[in-house]
C-alpha cells in the first residue's frame, strides 16, 4: 500500500476557497442536534438546565481548544532538532562534565528525540483532524449567528477547558 504524507499545512488550506451550501432550516435543526449530541459526549456531566445556545457555545469553546491543541501538534518539530542537537553535543564534548551527568543528558536527549519523531509521524493525522474541527467551528458559528440573540457568548463564563 502506497501512502503519501500530507505536507500541506492547514493554514494554507484555510485560504483556499471552499464551496459549501448553507443547510436549510430542517437541516440546521439536525446539525444543531448533532452538535448538541457531541457536547453530551464531550461532557456527560453537563448541566441540563442550559439552553440549546448555551450548550452550543460550550461545545464551540471546547472545539476551539481542541483545534488549538491540534495546531500545536501539526507543527513540524523536526526543524528545531539540528540546533538543539548542536548545542547538546557541544555541551557533551566538554571535559569538565562528570560521566554520570553526561549519561543522563544522553538518555534525556534520546527520550526527547524519540518523542519528537513519534510526534512528527502523526502530523498528517493532526492536520486532517484540524481541518475537520475547523469545519465544525465554522458550522457551529453559523448556527449561533442564525440563532436568536437571547444567549450571547459574552454572557457566558467559561472554565479553563473551554466549557461553560
Amino acid at each position: 500500500m502506497n501512502q503519501q504524507e500530507n505536507t500541506v499545512s492547514v493554514n494554507d488550506t484555510l485560504n483556499a476557497p471552499q464551496v459549501t451550501e448553507q443547510p436549510q432550516c430542517k437541516e440546521k435543526t439536525e446539525v444543531r442536534k448533532y452538535y448538541l449530541h457531541h457536547q453530551l459526549l464531550f461532557n456527560p456531566d453537563a448541566t441540563p438546565e442550559l439552553s440549546d445556545d448555551a450548550w452550543l457555545i460550550s461545545f464551540k469553546r471546547r472545539t476551539e481548544r481542541f483545534a488549538e491543541m491540534l495546531e500545536f501538534l501539526e507543527r513540524s518539530w523536526a526543524e528545531d532538532i539540528p540546533a538543539l542537537q548542536k548545542a547538546c553535543f557541544s555541551y557533551l564534548t566538554g571535559d569538565n562534565i562528570p560521566r554520570k551527568e553526561r549519561q543522563q543528558v544522553i538518555e534525556a536527549w534520546t527520550s526527547w528525540s524519540d518523542f519528537q519523531f513519534t510526534l512528527n509521524r502523526y502530523r498528517g493525522l493532526a492536520s486532517f483532524f484540524l481541518k475537520y474541527y475547523r469545519r465544525m467551528l465554522q458550522e457551529t458559528e453559523s448556527l449561533l449567528n442564525a440563532a436568536s440573540p437571547e444567549v450571547s457568548p459574552e454572557s457566558q463564563t467559561t472554565n479553563q477547558e473551554g466549557g461553560v
